[in-house]
């Protein structure tokens, strides 16, 4: 049986519920999804597809009066299988069809022909070679794929909501925020009425979110669209927000915004500059990178360091810092 973690207190809110499952040994630390309103209500993200997580989220419910039969709406805040994999399950228990949505640029994360195509296809291996990846460390991220797979129910009847769209309800009024990076449909919700940003993995505490590489760019309506760019344009979007909290989709809540977005653009600035200097000493693939930029990578997690690295060389790029010198297999760069 799951239970709340002593070390991530939430701060106690009239109508907003915190349902915060911990990840023990994961670098998210939690998943937290939010049940807002005084009932019917929504429910901000779902959670992963793990074993105690249904049983843990409903137990939560009924602690503050509610179960799955009142949950009104659930609203993605983007595509990846953490943040919608119980819906169907939730639909199933809940006993009838409950509306979901989702920002229209990541609605194709979640549909099944997306998992029908499966992740790994010829796009990713493809950039794979192009960042000169080893088989072995090639066949870790397969495995990794595999294992995500299993952790959601592909969702296929949901709803579109754009930037601006206003959901209401007794005790709540959220605004969404288009905040493309973490994906081109990466989304937070502003409730106003007491001033709390639900960020999901647009904001994190603990961790700099990762804007991901898009691989399969088919998919994209923005066909030049660059994730780490737009990350920092979406920051931009929040400098006025007033927010007493945020409450992130992993990890502790947050009293000072514009302290984490400064953080954020630090960090990225000297992470792009830790890459410049990276190049500096010799062209290398992508892959043979890794060790000057991070100083520690996950097992598995070679695909998220390549990515990380090519956002930050796509903006030296533009900056004229850097410079193609090799077009591949493997790509390469030189620092100017």
């Amino acid at each position: 049986m799951m239970s709340t973690n002593p070390f991530l207190p939430f701060p106690e809110v009239e109508d907003v519920l915190p349902i915060v499952i911990p990840l023990p040994g994961s670098d998210l630390v939690t998943l937290n999804i939010y049940a807002v309103g005084a009932g019917p209500i929504t429910l901000i993200d779902t959670g992963l597809k793990i074993p105690g997580a249904l049983e843990y989220i409903r137990q939560r419910l009924r602690s503050a009066g509610f179960d799955l039969g009142d949950i009104e709406r659930i609203i993605v805040t983007h595509g990846h299988q953490d943040h919608f994999g119980l819906t169907v399950a939730m639909r199933k228990e809940a006993g009838r069809h409950i509306p979901c949505f989702i920002h229209e640029d990541d609605r194709w994360r979640v549909a099944s022909e997306n998992y029908q195509e499966g992740f790994w296809t010829g796009e990713m291996a493809h950039f794979m070679a192009m960042a000169d990846m080893p088989q072995t460390e090639v066949q870790k991220v397969k495995d990794r794929f595999v294992f995500l797979r299993e952790l959601c129910d592909p969702l296929d009847e949901v709803s579109v909501m754009r930037d601006g769209d206003v959901f209401t309800g007794d005790g709540y009024h959220l605004t969404v925020i288009h905040t493309p990076g973490h994906t081109t449909g990466n989304c937070c919700l502003y409730e106003s009425r007491r001033c709390i940003l639900f960020s999901g993995d647009h904001i994190i505490k603990h961790i700099t979110p990762n804007p991901l590489m898009e691989i399969k760019r088919t998919y994209l309506r923005d066909p030049n669209y660059r994730s780490l760019k737009t990350y920092l344009l979406s920051l931009d979007k929040l400098r006025d927000v007033e927010a007493r909290f945020v409450f992130p989709g992993h990890g502790e809540y947050i009293e000072d915004l514009p302290g984490i977005v400064a953080g954020y653009v630090v960090h990225h600035r000297e992470r792009m500059d830790s890459v410049w200097q990276a190049l500096r000493k010799e062209s290398r693939p992508l892959y043979q990178l890794i060790g000057d930029v991070f100083p520690f990578v996950p097992e598995g997690d070679a695909f998220l360091a390549i990515s990380e690295l090519l956002v930050h060389i796509e903006i030296l790029l533009e900056e004229g810092r850097v410079e193609l010198v090799d077009s591949g297999p493997p790509i390469m760069f030189k620092a100017m």
